[in-house]
This record gives structure tokens, sequence and C-alpha cells, in this order.
């Protein structure tokens, strides 16, 4: 028996190793990292990434990425990480990465609602006030202040606290939510018109009654994936991706509010025309509806959950139009240790597709690309790492490029193997 139970303990680690998926993250400078391989890396500043070369990060209290929704959330104010249900065995701890330490740490917390981690947008990190708000579909909105964290993990443990119910209903959905300009977007609600979001209003602590219809191309009411695109300025964002499981565009869908009063709109950042709009770019080549998304002012950024990379140079512009031409390109990395599930992906679409844009259209240049020492350069053409990703990998890449086949290919000889056993 000894033996068999043995060989079952190294199987349910395999699993685990298998299912769990990675994520990608920039740092408040715009260095790209990649997470929950075998080891963290630093992928560096956009130029790089036709060729990247990889920089180890810190191991030492790293997550154990055992999660299968976890969230890899940047506090750019803080240049901080903070990774939410990494960890299967708690989901309510939050794993602190410092970017400018290369170090780890980790905040427990106390209270958390049972249902924690609906999926791999379910939490929203509000920018001005450091906390992280979290819907659940059995217990309502949660938050978790995290403004006494910022870069490092408090030694008490914080208390998640219930905020209120929606205002809709969550039966059988899977959370879809993002920020831009003090309003959490809830994309995909079941039974809400399409091209409509329902809003959580932070700084009024409550759930709008009706959803926000947004002009231009409507996107479908279905759950996905959705993130913010954060600003040079360090201000609230205004722009938000959203990329739903049926894969028929990446949505770009632009909001901005006068606290102070919502019928103004003279100090917007860009045109009126563009408050409450949607623009689309193409879909992501990897359709995988279990994807990590992260985004900086210049590149939009995908991880598959088979630790593919993909980016999009300049989805959008200075003026908050989105980019007329473009395609997603794979960076020459991938993650090792990513799941070999398949059952979450869809058919891949053509990675030299041409992008085409809905609503309005690019009407002025964005600033392209960005160094780690924070100078920037403009290009008319788009970011400096629009170029074609190398055919070959890296010779850091290629080391750590996993065999993933040949894990799960070991996961089912262990079960055949302890079934025979037990005969």
């Amino acid at each position: 028996m000894l033996p068999t139970l043995a060989l079952f303990s190294v199987l349910t680690a395999l699993i685990a190793s298998v299912s769990a998926v990675p994520c990608v993250q920039f740092d408040s400078s715009w260095n790209l990292y990649a997470f929950g391989g075998s080891e963290d890396v630093k992928l560096g500043a956009n130029t790089t990434w036709s060729s990247p070369s990889t920089s180890t990060l810190s191991s030492s209290g790293r997550p154990p990425w055992t999660g299968t929704n976890s969230q890899c959330i940047l506090s750019q104010t803080n240049n901080a990480l903070y990774v939410v249900g990494s960890d299967s065995s708690d989901l309510s701890k939050i794993y602190v990465y410092n970017f400018a330490s290369d170090s780890w740490s980790t905040q427990t917390t106390s209270g958390a609602p049972s249902d924690l981690g609906n999926s791999r947008s379910a939490s929203v990190l509000d920018h001005d006030t450091n906390v992280i708000y979290t819907l659940t579909t059995s217990s309502g909105l949660y938050q978790l202040d995290m403004s006494s964290v910022t870069n490092s993990a408090s030694s008490s443990a914080l208390a998640w606290e219930a905020v209120e119910n929606s205002s809709f209903s969550v039966d059988g959905y899977t959370v879809t939510a993002t920020q831009a300009a003090n309003h959490i977007f809830y994309f995909g609600v079941p039974n809400t018109a399409a091209g409509s979001a329902n809003v959580f209003v932070v700084h009024y602590a409550y759930f709008q009654p009706d959803a926000q219809a947004f002009n231009g191309t409507a996107f479908p009411d279905t759950a996905g994936q959705a993130i913010s695109i954060p600003t040079e300025s360090d201000s609230v964002p205004y722009s938000m991706v959203f990329v739903p499981n049926d894969f028929s565009n990446t949505y770009i869908a632009t909001h901005w509010t006068d606290l102070g009063d919502y019928t103004v709109t003279s100090d917007a950042p860009f045109a009126t025309d563009l408050i409450n709009s949607t623009q689309t770019i193409p879909a992501p080549t990897s359709q995988d509806k279990t994807a990590s998304y992260a985004a900086s002012p210049y590149d939009l950024v995908q991880v598959d959950s088979s630790g593919d990379i993909y980016y999009y140079a300049t989805p959008v512009n200075a003026d908050y139009t989105v980019s007329s031409s473009g395609s997603w390109q794979k960076l020459s990395y991938s993650v090792s240790g990513g799941s070999t599930s398949s059952t979450n992906s869809t058919s891949s679409a053509s990675s030299s597709a041409s992008a085409s844009a809905s609503g309005s259209q690019a009407s002025g240049s964005a600033t392209a690309s960005k160094t780690a020492s924070g100078s920037s350069s403009a290009s008319a053409s788009g970011s400096a790492a629009s170029s074609s990703s190398s055919s070959s990998s890296s010779s850091g890449a290629g080391k750590n490029v996993v065999a993933r086949g040949d894990l799960l290919g070991l996961a089912v000889g262990v079960v055949a193997l302890g079934v025979s056993m037990l005969i």
C-alpha cells in the first residue's frame, strides 16, 4: 500500500503542475515579466522582445502557482505585483512581489468568502485606493484594503470585508471585471444587452441599477477576460480590454466620468465622442479562454495556458483611438510548466492578420516604446516591439521551453501504474 500511496502523491503533484496557469505583467517602468512556470522571469522592455534575453527572478517565497484562476495584478503606484488565487490550498493568500527589490512576501488574510476566485478576471485593484474588489457568485462583492501593504506584506492579517450584493443576477456568471475612471465594469453578465456592461462605482460604493451602454461595435454578452490599460502618468485608467470567449474581436472600451458632476464632459482627456465607446482590434492568435492578459500604455500581452506569449504593439494611441494597423506577434519565449489542457481553446486566428479598427480611426501617433531606464521614444508606425518575433528562441528562452506533453504523458503513466497496482 505504501508504494501506491507514494505513487498517488507524485500524481497529485503532477496534476497540480499540469493544471496551473501562467500569467504576465509589467512593472511601472513597462518591463514585461512572466510568472507561473518552473521559474519566474523578466523579459524586459518592448524594444527587446524580437529576441528576448531573460533574467530569472528570486524564487524565495514565490507562490506555488497551483491555482487555476490565478491573477497577477499591477499596483502601478507602488511598483508591486499582487498575485491572487495562486495557492490552491489557500486562495485567500495574496503574494506580493516587489519589482524594485526582486523579493516576494505573503500577505495573510481573514474572513475571505468561500467562493473566492471565480475566474481570472474576478478581482480588480482600484487604482486610487489600492483596494482589491472581488465579486463572488454566492456572497456578493468583497473588498480587501491593501493600502497598508504597498510593496511588501504586512505582518498582520488583512480582513476581507463584505460590501454589498450586486444589482444584477450572478447565477451562472463567470466574473469578467476591470476598471476605468474609478468604475468597475462587469462584462458578460447573463441577460445583459450586447454592448452594455454593469457597473460598480468605487468612490460611492454602490452598483448602478442599470447597465452602461457603449456606442460603437457592440461586444457580445458573454464572459471572457478583461483588463485595464494603465496610463503613463499613473492616473486612473480610461481604456479597458475585453476579450470575450467567442473571440469575435478584442474590444477596447473607453470610459471617463467627472466625479463631481456626471453631466460635465469638458475635462475628458480625449474626444467626447470616445466617452463610453467601443473600438476593436483582432482577436488574439491563441484563442484560449483561460489565457492571462496584461497591458502597458504601449502594448497588450497574452500568455496562454500552454505558456506561449503573444503581444500587440500600440493597441491604443495617445488620443485614445485604436491603432488602424497591427497584428498579434509571438515572442520567442515560452513559459515552462503551463497547462496542457486544450478544452478551453477554440480555433486560432492567423498571427499575421492585419488589425481592423472600428469606431474612431487612429488620428495621432502614440509614444511607441519605453526602455527600462524610463526614457521614451516616438514612432509613427507604432512600437519598436512591433517587429515579428524571431523564429528561433534566444539562448535564454530555449532552455526554458517545457516539454508539456512529456509531463502529461508521465502523469497518465502514473495513473495506469497506480491502477494496475490496486488491481
